[in-house]
């Protein structure tokens, strides 16, 4: 994933979303690239250009939007490892098809990551169709009389 920020002449980085950039400083977003890949705030700091210093990379850490933003990016790598795995689970049951079927040698390593890959992949797709439902019901509870800015129809 570091791979995917690269900041280009204007100090736009161009794995930013489009708005992002609007928001956050090319050195906020560096920042707020690293912390999205798991770095520390002391590790991430030196990513910023000239890097943070520690206390201040802490305030920047404690800004809503920042997290925001790194929650989003975070989100969407693991949305991308999602669709990766997706992608390798026909090879991986292919694998253990002809495994099975005695046209492939079974070799250990080789069974284990088919079989790990498609055990994720089912997972990741019921945490992804549970987080859809979970949307859902919120979505129709925000439209119930009592909740937070419901506003009746008038007919």
């Amino acid at each position: 994933m570091t791979d995917d920020l690269h900041l280009v002449d204007s100090g736009r980085s161009e794995a930013a979303p489009s708005d992002a950039g609007d928001v956050f400083s090319a050195r906020e977003l560096a920042y707020i690239s690293a912390r999205s890949e798991g770095k520390q705030i002391k590790q991430a700091a030196k990513f910023a250009k000239p890097p943070y210093p520690y206390s201040t990379a802490r305030r920047l850490d404690d800004r809503e939007d920042v997290r925001a933003e790194i929650r989003k990016r975070a989100r969407q790598a693991v949305e991308g490892g999602t669709l990766t795995l997706g992608a390798a689970s026909t090879v991986a049951a292919r694998t253990l098809k002809n495994v099975a079927s005695g046209k492939a040698e079974a070799s250990g390593p080789r069974v284990t990551a088919a079989k790990a890959i498609l055990e994720i992949s089912i997972r990741a797709l019921e945490v992804e169709e549970l987080n859809d439902r979970v949307a859902r019901l919120e979505a129709q509870l925000s439209n119930q009389p009592g909740a937070p800015g419901f506003t009746p129809r008038r007919s």
